[in-house]
């Protein structure tokens, strides 16, 4: 009785969680064909020409290229900075382990709008304009415990053996780390670019604080938008594409990650099974 209760409370769980989950997405897709420039029941009739004026709106399209070039790069840092970050916590001795890497990840428990304010003051300090170069900083602050929680585990799960042995056959520190750490950790890589990415892509507070004046960010576009009934049936149009895309990356870069990895793997197993006698010569 007691387990047959316990299933029906996770599937109800379950349930539940997808509803709330998905049920305002698809809410989202229904009023992007909506007639009417209202969101309510029932529709005024079905359209697509949201989509079109989404395009031609230079505002929404320049905000959206702004967001993807801040993610980009914002990616690109924290998931390089993620890479030196684990490898000094995965050294045999490093003191005060614990503590780095709390520091590291504090990102994750501060508010992003008390980090927003806070590098708003820093840039009033420092006489600094509004900038998306500081919102590039914000976002790679953000998005580094992100890369760090996932290259980390899969730093810590390869076999030291293989750089031990590289070592021993004469490549230097940086050769055992561009010849063999660095391939087998290009999966994690992978996963850690694009978490960083929709976390800066999405990202709204910091951007709200530090955008320069007439260039704001997706989000920030879309916040001042949601408020216009003019402007709101093209944000509701973007914002299904971008769900689409989303989905997407994310369907992809798991099965590029899981390709990757079962090839690493088949990779090392070969090279485990070849025998140490083919490579000696026959005297």
């Amino acid at each position: 009785m007691t387990g047959r209760f316990a299933r029906v409370s996770l599937w109800t769980y379950f349930v539940l969680f997808v509803a709330f989950l998905f049920l305002p997405l698809i809410v989202l897709f229904v009023f992007a064909f909506n007639a009417g420039t209202t969101p309510t029941f029932p529709l005024q009739g079905f359209t697509t020409q949201w989509y079109q004026l989404a395009f031609q709106n230079t505002e929404l399209t320049s905000a959206l290229g702004r967001s993807a070039v801040i993610a980009v790069i914002a990616s690109v840092f924290a998931t390089g900075l993620g890479i030196m970050a684990a490898l000094g916590l995965a050294a045999r001795r490093l003191r005060m382990r614990s503590a780095s890497v709390g520091l590291l990840l504090l990102p994750l428990v501060v508010p992003y709008i008390s980090l927003a304010v806070g590098l708003l003051i820093l840039l009033q300090a420092l006489r600094l304009p509004h900038s998306l170069a500081a919102i590039v900083l914000g976002h790679t602050v953000v998005a580094l415990p992100f890369a760090l929680l996932v290259i980390f585990p899969r730093l810590r799960s390869l076999d030291s053996a293989l750089v031990e042995a590289a070592l021993d056959l004469g490549a230097s520190q940086w050769s055992a780390f561009r010849l063999i750490t660095l391939p087998l950790l290009v999966p994690a890589l992978l996963s850690s670019f694009l978490i960083c990415f929709t976390t800066s892509f999405d990202e709204f507070a910091i951007a709200n604080f530090l955008y320069p004046s007439g260039a704001p960010t997706y989000p920030v576009f879309l916040y001042a938008s949601a408020r216009s009934a003019a402007q709101l049936p093209q944000v509701i149009a973007v914002g299904t594409i971008v769900i689409v895309l989303s989905m997407v990356v994310v369907v992809v870069s798991e099965g590029g990650r899981r390709w990757g990895e079962r090839r690493l793997e088949g990779r090392t197993e070969a090279a485990a099974d070849v025998r140490i006698d083919e490579f000696i010569p026959v005297a």
